[in-house]
């Protein structure tokens, strides 16, 4: 049985104005008319807060849709940092696919598509939608088909007003109050998730800046945690934690403008770093144990060090047969 969509407000975002009114139609067969179509991100940028759903086309320039959902997940936007979200593509390459898969979306919709298609996403939503999950940089569905072994990952239930619309329960609850308690939970998972990252950044760098002159994937890596930083305390709670670790990030942003402004830094700089990144993790983690959070962070260095040489040692493969006489 198809659940009642008719209260879901949608906001339908593409360029190509034949197929807004398409879609419009489709939607407006399954009993949906409350929608706001739009042919660019900038005008859909004023969109109400009240908007449930947000269905875009995905083949713009520079992964543009892709950046807007990554920016509603976190809260960024206007929008319900949790409404449902379908983007749309005519072309899915490797590279769209990973760009869905890290911007936070719900779904995705290949053109053209079929009524029965665009039903079926819709019903899965309501229906299925799978609970979220946090790391430092994503937030969105679990679409993990097996975890690391060794990490453990909080699923996380956040509010779904699809369902809660179509089951004729959004009336009785306070959805303000639910996305406000559901927004508390990822805070509180991306402090610890972003406490972890600063030190695993600086601890991938630090071999690489002590070098004359400074590694370039070193110095990108070290300067990749201010952007961690800022978003860590903007989500710090308030309170004795929040002072403290504003104290260390301060610390961490003067040595990381340094490294930005004059291209190297000190043996004395870099152990500061190092020592306020640990700090950080400490005041952050769940872990108590220092020496335990160290090897975490060493284990994961190590395991991200493979992976790159291994992807180093594939790209030369081709260009090493190429060279070899035939």
């Amino acid at each position: 049985m198809v659940p009642d969509l008719s209260k879901i407000q949608t906001l339908l975002v593409d360029a190509d104005l034949n197929t807004r009114r398409i879609l419009r139609a489709m939607l407006a067969r399954m009993g949906m008319d409350k929608v706001l179509d739009h042919g660019t991100l900038a005008e859909a940028a004023s969109s109400p807060s009240t908007i449930d759903l947000v269905i875009l086309d995905a083949d713009q320039a520079d992964g543009a849709a892709f950046r807007w959902v990554h920016a509603i997940r976190h809260g960024l936007t206007t929008l319900n940092p949790f409404v449902g979200a379908i983007v749309m593509t005519w072309n899915p390459t490797q590279q769209l696919m990973i760009r869905f898969a890290s911007s936070g979306a719900d779904d995705i919709l290949v053109k053209p598509y079929s009524p029965k298609q665009v039903q079926d996403r819709l019903v899965n939503l309501v229906e299925n939608r799978k609970k979220f999950v946090v790391t430092s940089d994503y937030i969105g569905p679990d679409r993990r088909r097996s975890p690391r072994e060794g990490q453990v990952v909080q699923l996380i239930d956040v509010p779904n007003p699809l369902r809660l619309k179509c089951t004729g329960e959004y009336e009785r609850v306070n959805i303000h109050e639910l996305t406000a308690q559901a927004a508390q939970v990822i805070d509180a998972e991306k402090v610890v998730r972003h406490g972890f990252q600063v030190a695993f950044l600086v601890e991938f760098a630090l071999p690489g800046l002590s070098l004359n002159p400074p590694e370039k994937r070193a110095v990108d890596h070290a300067l990749r945690v201010v952007g961690v930083l800022e978003d860590l305390e903007r989500r710090l709670p308030p309170g004795d934690l929040r002072v403290e670790a504003t104290h260390h990030i301060r610390r961490m942003e003067v040595v990381a403008h340094t490294l930005k402004t004059r291209g190297f830094l000190s043996p004395d700089e870099l152990e500061r770093l190092r020592q306020d990144a640990h700090a950080l993790m400490g005041l952050t983690s769940r872990v108590d144990d220092a020496e335990k959070r160290v090897q975490e962070v060493m284990a994961a260095v190590n395991g991200y060090r493979s992976r790159l040489e291994q992807l180093a040692m594939a790209k030369a493969a081709p260009a090493e047969a190429a060279a070899q006489p035939s």
